[in-house]
């Protein structure tokens, strides 16, 4: 039963993917901005839309973990895997060790690897963040991890499948992303509830690479899965690409 698979949701849960349309962004942002603060997080906002597709990670590998629960059955599982992206931008996976449930690796586990793998270098600017497709609302300054981050409220124009509702933390002094976390408005699948996820990336090099990814699915038959996927050993292996 392919009950999990939405869980990529097309794809779009592939970290650091995201493709902004390829033109200077107007901002368009609720409310005016009355504080010193609030005109730097629009200025900030304005830096993370326009380098969005600029940031995009290529010519990268790192070790990606993958722990995947199905609470209600009982049932666990683990993969270790070598994720490598390629400077085209293809996806490739090399796993390394798995561990546990059979269901859970399968249904879970490689289905959302090989989802992202089938996705990866394929534009979606209909998903993307971008000011055509969402609302912004200015919310504050948060710290994550000794860094501060203005936090936007974001809400989709439309109800499309793809689209979410939630917040954004860009990072104050680089612009770059740092967390993104929501609900998807429209579910990808007849057999899912309600998607969740938070993303959390760390910024290297002058690029936000991703950290950790947490996936929480109510589905119709099985309840909730959770994925969670923790991204280490970074590094590049394509220089050219690191100096572009």
């Amino acid at each position: 039963m392919p009950v999990l698979c939405a869980l990529i949701v097309l794809g779009l849960l592939s970290p650091a993917t995201e493709v902004a349309v390829d033109r200077p962004e107007t901002l368009i942002i609720s409310g005016l901005a009355d504080t010193q603060a609030e005109r730097e997080s629009e200025q900030a906002l304005t830096r993370y839309l326009q380098a969005s597709r600029r940031n995009l990670i290529r010519g990268v590998s790192m070790m990606a973990h993958f722990a995947g629960r199905l609470p209600k059955m009982q049932k666990s599982a683990t993969l270790d895997a070598r994720r490598r992206v390629t400077k085209e931008g293809t996806i490739i996976y090399e796993p390394t060790e798995r561990q546990g449930d059979s269901t859970v690796q399968k249904e879970l586990i490689v289905r959302f690897i090989n989802g992202e793998m089938e996705n990866s270098g394929k534009e979606n600017t209909k998903v993307a963040i971008s000011n055509e497709n969402y609302k912004f609302k200015y919310k504050g300054i948060r710290d994550r991890d000794g860094r501060q981050a203005y936090v936007f409220e974001v809400n989709p124009r439309k109800k499309r499948e793809g689209l979410f509702k939630g917040e954004i933390w860009i990072d104050t002094d680089t612009a770059l992303p740092v967390r993104e976390v929501g609900r998807f408005v429209k579910s990808p699948s007849v057999f899912l509830k309600k998607v969740d996820f938070t993303r959390d990336y760390a910024i290297k090099e002058g690029v936000a690479v991703p950290q950790t990814m947490e996936i929480n699915s109510q589905t119709r038959f099985w309840g909730m899965a959770e994925l969670a996927i923790q991204y280490s050993e970074f590094h590049w292996e394509d220089l050219h690409v690191m100096a572009n």
